[in-house]
């Protein structure tokens, strides 16, 4: 009996057939159930997978998740656009593992966004 033949179940005990390559006769190994590979009536089936696009897949717009203020953490930076002393920042890792993490900034005041590479 070969793994890679096609299989189907016995229809005994419902354990896997391995259809054989070269015998004549198609045997269970565990109930012991036999038939002659000409009386085989091979099973077809056939599956299909329905994929759903991912929300952020979409060509839609989609709420900022820096939208809410009163989760962000908050620095001493200077703005280089209009010298405001703080701004919200985050910080993600962009870059390989063994490299710093690059963090990025967004003035209180004006908006500005801008980023650092550490």
């Amino acid at each position: 009996m070969n793994l890679d033949s096609a299989a189907d179940f016995c229809p005994q005990c419902h354990f896997m057939l391995e259809l054989p390559e070269v015998m004549d006769v198609i045997e269970c190994n565990r109930c012991g159930y036999k038939c002659s590979i000409t009386d085989y009536q091979p099973k077809y089936i056939i599956s299909t997978i329905k994929m759903e696009p991912k929300s952020w897949l979409s060509n839609q717009p989609q709420e900022s998740k820096l939208s809410d203020q009163s989760h962000r953490a908050v620095i001493q930076q200077a703005c280089p656009k209009c010298s405001h002393e703080e701004a919200y920042f985050s910080t993600a890792q962009l870059r390989s593992a063994d490299e710093g993490s690059t963090v990025f900034y967004e003035c209180v005041k004006c908006q500005f966004r801008y980023q650092l590479n550490n």
